[in-house]
C-alpha cells in the first residue's frame, strides 16, 4: 500500500544519472480544455467513506479530508489536457533561470524523459510555472470537476476501476523516473476530455491545507491501491516543499 508517507521514504530513489541531454526544441503548448459553468458533486458522503474504507483495509479516517459530498457552483474555466511536461518545464527553467529538477542531472531532462510529466518540483515551483504561463494551479474543486465530469464519476472514466486506463501500480524500486509519458491512457480520459488525472503524477492543487501543506490530487504511478486513484481523493496532498518522484502538475486558467 503507496501512501502519502511512503512519499518521503522513497524520496531520491532512482534519480537521472548524469547522461547527455538532448538540444531542446521549442515545447508544443498543451491543449486547453474548457469546463462550462454549472454545479457538480463534488466529495465523498460519510456512508460512501466508511464502505470504501472497508473495502480496501482503510481507517475511515483516511478519507475525512473528502467529506462531505456536497453540491458545488463553478463558473467557467479552462484546465490543461496534460500535465506539464519536462520538454515544458525545461523551456520555461531556460527562459527563467528557475532552478531545473536536480534528477535531470542537468539543466535539461534526459532525452527518454521529454514527454513524461515533470516531477521533482514542490507547489512553489509549480506556481512559478504557471504564472510565467500566464495562467494558475487549479483549485482542488476546479480540478476534481474537470475529471469527475457534471455527474461525479468515482474515476475520471467512470465508477468502475479499469486498470489500463492509467498508470499506477509501478515498483517505485526500479530504475526510471517511474512516470509515463503524457497522453498514452485516451481510455482514461474524463468526461470532459481531460487527461492523465488518475496515476502518473499527484498534482498540486492551488489550495492549502495548512502553513505549509497542499492538496495534490490523481494518486501517482507507485499507487497500489485503488482507493487513492479515485477523483475525490486527497491521499497524495502534503509538505508544499517536497520535491520528489511522485508530484507534478498541470495549469488552469480563468475564462471571462
Amino acid at each position: 500500500m503507496f501512501t502519502r508517507r511512503d512519499c518521503v521514504r522513497y524520496v531520491g530513489l532512482g534519480g537521472a544519472a548524469l547522461v547527455a541531454t538532448p538540444k531542446l526544441a521549442l515545447a508544443a503548448p498543451t491543449p486547453r480544455i474548457l469546463v462550462r459553468a454549472g454545479p457538480f458533486p463534488m466529495g465523498t458522503s460519510e456512508g460512501e467513506a466508511v464502505a470504501l474504507a472497508a473495502a480496501h483495509g482503510y481507517h475511515p479516517s483516511w478519507l475525512e479530508g473528502e467529506l462531505p459530498r456536497r453540491i458545488v457552483h463553478l463558473p467557467t474555466y479552462a484546465i490543461e489536457k496534460y500535465p506539464v511536461t519536462n520538454q515544458q518545464y525545461a523551456v520555461f527553467c531556460a527562459a527563467t533561470g528557475h532552478l531545473p529538477p536536480y534528477a535531470w542531472g542537468g539543466p535539461t531532462p534526459p532525452a527518454a524523459w521529454l514527454d513524461h510529466p515533470v516531477a521533482y518540483v514542490e507547489h512553489a515551483d509549480a506556481e512559478a510555472y504557471a504564472a510565467w504561463r500566464g495562467m494558475r494551479l487549479p483549485t482542488e474543486a476546479e480540478w476534481e470537476k474537470a475529471a469527475r465530469g457534471p455527474n461525479g464519476f468515482t474515476f475520471p472514466w467512470g465508477n468502475v476501476f479499469d486498470p489500463t486506463a492509467c498508470h499506477w501500480n509501478v515498483d517505485p524500486t526500479a530504475p526510471g523516473p517511474g512516470t509515463a509519458p503524457v497522453g498514452l491512457h485516451p481510455a482514461g480520459a474524463s468526461p470532459y476530455g481531460v487527461e492523465d488525472m488518475a496515476g502518473n503524477v499527484g498534482e498540486w492543487c492551488a489550495d492549502p491545507l495548512g502553513p505549509s501543506t497542499a492538496v495534490v490530487k490523481g494518486g501517482c504511478w507507485a499507487m497500489t491501491q485503488v482507493l487513492n486513484l479515485r477523483s475525490a481523493s486527497r491521499g497524495m496532498s502534503c509538505q508544499t516543499n517536497i520535491r520528489d518522484r511522485f508530484h507534478g502538475f498541470r495549469c488552469a486558467k480563468d475564462v471571462t
